[in-house]
């Protein structure tokens, strides 16, 4: 039975349905109504439906929550037929969407349908998507830059009024209940705002600020807003949540103390592409004493001569090296940065230079070969752990045909059970027996084959289940073992075992590996019942008992 996916979505644009004569057909509603009639039209349509609904999501990107559980239900054949009001529902991105309809959806094996743009995947097979399908598409992806221009055009005249637009206000500030997008200073928050910048304009350096801080205990503004009940995102674990001189410069820079609005600081590089740069402070809307001050102008520019030198903003680091991505700090767990140089690169935890004495962050470098080495011998070791482990579980190729042998045996067993289950069924229909002995005979013969059916089950999914980790662990070691004859580390054995690596000290780092659920699988197995433990003499594939006695009944 065919399974059609219908898929509707809503923009946020879409909101105001009704109002200015906007039209109400995109409504979920009506695009499930408009599907449903299409699939009663068409008897080849007929089936089981399931829904896909992104409700105020843009169809500028495919990043959509109910968008990208249908591609990932489309890949495991839940659905065949896909259903969409027009092109433009499923998106209106004229690059990706022709990838889907091109390349992605015919590969799976799934057919599009766009009711209201006449489109059929069907009638293209082995063809182009068609001149008119693809106008269509360029069109919503025109349509949609359009309306993102518009809409920044708003935006920016509500800024020149004022308006904050449902901004989140800086720490030091929060909503004010009473005028709807405005600002109201948060007492507790302002005053170490306020000491901040009396700090920086009696002529304290950021580090030293940040130092005095923490010393005093107070709260940085992630660790408030957690108090508060608000969320706040942080990959450092909570004791090196701290004050640092990033979080005293970002503070000092913030004109919004002064009792302004600061808008229009980053713009997109293109209409939809979601890429942004930042703007030059001659071209930012500012817009004078739109709500109370922390601090004074005059205070604010005082501040400034403390962090003239400071950085407005760099790139990350661009430099390759083998490690990239994957090695941290062992305490607070940020990436290490990377320092480059013609001889002994080095590693070392920018939270901890930033922080100061408060931080418990080793504050030493750390030498690129010395870590590199360290981790090259530490995967040999692992590896041949795992390569004598392995060879200590490999599954008995005798035993695979004994248990065919069992299953097929099982099989017989139930086909003939199955077979009598009718003739006594037969015998009754004849009045040769009755009713009573024959319900008897039915309820036993019903659960030997219950039994016998669950018996041959776990034994095929013992045998699915053994075949496949084998597969795996053969891939494993055929790539491990090219990894024993190697000196030094690369990017493609970093990328092809390396997880993360940790560094707590020059004498202390952890390295997590990428086959570490595999390995840690293997121990058990050698470890379980019918095997032994890692120091024994005698290594035995451990099966469980229900398999071990049909192995011996064999």
């Amino acid at each position: 039975m065919i399974t059609c996916a219908l898929y509707m979505r809503l923009s946020i644009a879409d909101g105001d349905l009704g109002k200015d004569n906007k039209d109400e057909s995109n409504s979920i509603e009506n695009q499930r109504m408009l599907l449903m009639r299409h699939i009663e039209k068409h008897r080849d349509l007929l089936g089981k439906v399931v829904e896909y609904i992104d409700d105020g999501y843009t169809g500028t990107n495919f990043n959509r929550p109910a968008f990208q559980r249908m591609i990932e239900d489309g890949k495991k054949g839940i659905y065949q037929v896909i259903l969409v009001k027009d092109l433009s529902r499923l998106g209106r991105d004229y690059i990706g969407l022709g990838d889907y309809m091109e390349q992605i959806f015919p590969l799976l094996g799934i057919r599009l349908i766009a009711v209201n743009s006449n489109y059929d995947s069907n009638s293209y097979r082995g063809l182009t998507i068609g001149l008119d399908t693809a106008v269509t598409n360029l069109v919503n992806t025109m349509y949609s830059r359009d309306i993102s221009k518009k809409v920044k055009s708003a935006l920016e005249s509500k800024w020149k009024k004022g308006e904050q637009c449902g901004r989140k206000p800086p720490y030091g500030y929060r909503q004010n209940n009473q005028v709807k997008g405005n600002w109201e200073i948060d007492p507790e928050a302002a005053e170490t705002v306020k000491l901040i910048f009396n700090l920086a304009c009696e002529g304290w350096k950021t580090k030293e600020i940040a130092e005095e801080l923490n010393k005093r205990e107070l709260q940085t503004p992630g660790r408030y807003k957690r108090e508060k009940g608000e969320y706040a995102a942080s990959k450092l674990k909570d004791s090196e949540l701290l004050w640092d001189t990033g979080k005293i410069v970002q503070i000092i820079r913030r004109y919004e103390y002064t009792g302004a609005f600061v808008n229009n600081r980053r713009k997109t590089v293109q209409p939809c592409s979601g890429i942004t740069r930042a703007v030059p402070e001659s071209e930012w809307i500012i817009t004078e004493d739109a709500h109370a001050a922390i601090v004074s102008k005059e205070t604010y520019d005082l501040a400034q001569m403390v962090i003239q030198n400071a950085p407005k903003g760099r790139y990350k680091n661009t430099v390759p090296y083998v490690l990239r991505g994957k090695i941290k700090c062992g305490n607070c767990g940020a990436a290490l940065a990377y320092v480059p140089r013609l001889y002994d690169s080095a590693y070392y935890c920018p939270h901890a230079m930033k922080v100061g004495s408060a931080s418990q962050c080793c504050k030493d470098q750390f030498l690129e070969h010395e870590i590199n080495g360290a981790v090259i011998q530490s995967l040999k070791l692992e590896i041949r752990r795992f390569l004598s482990l392995r060879n200590q579980i490999q599954f008995d190729k005798k035993t695979a045909p004994k248990l065919y042998k069992k299953i097929n045996r099982l099989s017989r067993n139930i086909d003939i059970k199955q077979a009598e289950r009718i003739r006594q069924y037969e015998e009754y229909a004849e009045r040769k027996i009755t009713l009573q002995k024959y319900k008897t005979i039915k309820q036993k013969l019903t659960d030997d084959i219950n039994r016998l059916s669950e018996e041959k089950e776990k034994l095929e999914s013992f045998l699915i289940s053994e075949s496949e980790f084998t597969k795996q662990t053969d891939i494993l070691a055929q790539s491990a073992e090219a990894v024993l004859g190697e000196e030094i580390l690369t990017e493609e054995i970093v990328k092809q075992f390396i997880e993360a690596v940790y560094v707590h000290d020059s004498q202390h780092i952890e390295v997590k590996y990428v086959f570490q659920d595999m390995l840690q699988e293997v121990i058990n197995r050698v470890e379980t019942k019918g095997g032994r433990k890692l120091h024994g003499k005698k290594s035995e594939t451990a099966y469980p008992s229900s398999i071990e006695s049909h192995l011996e009944n064999s």
